[in-house]
């Protein structure tokens, strides 16, 4: 009878904190950061979709960048109002 080996889980190894990333701020997101994030990822993961014929995921994503870039207007016409 053969036995079967245990599985191991995969642990992250913890950050070093004298190797931690600068450019993540010591505050909360902004909506505007957020969205302005979320666009630009979007639009590299529909690319990355696109390449691997993934057309309904692509698709999905693209509406996403469309949603995110509209949301990054409104948001600088708001806060231009408030000036």
């Amino acid at each position: 009878m053969r036995m079967k080996p245990k599985a191991r889980k995969l642990v992250p190894p913890e950050p070093d904190l004298d190797e931690q990333d600068d450019t993540i701020p010591d505050r909360p997101m902004t909506a505007l950061e957020a969205a302005s994030f979320i666009e630009s990822m979007a639009a590299e993961l529909r690319g990355m979709a696109r390449g691997t014929k993934l057309e309904t995921l692509s698709y999905f994503l693209e509406m996403t960048r469309i949603e995110a870039s509209a949301e990054i207007e409104r948001l600088i016409k708001s806060n231009g109002k408030d000036r």
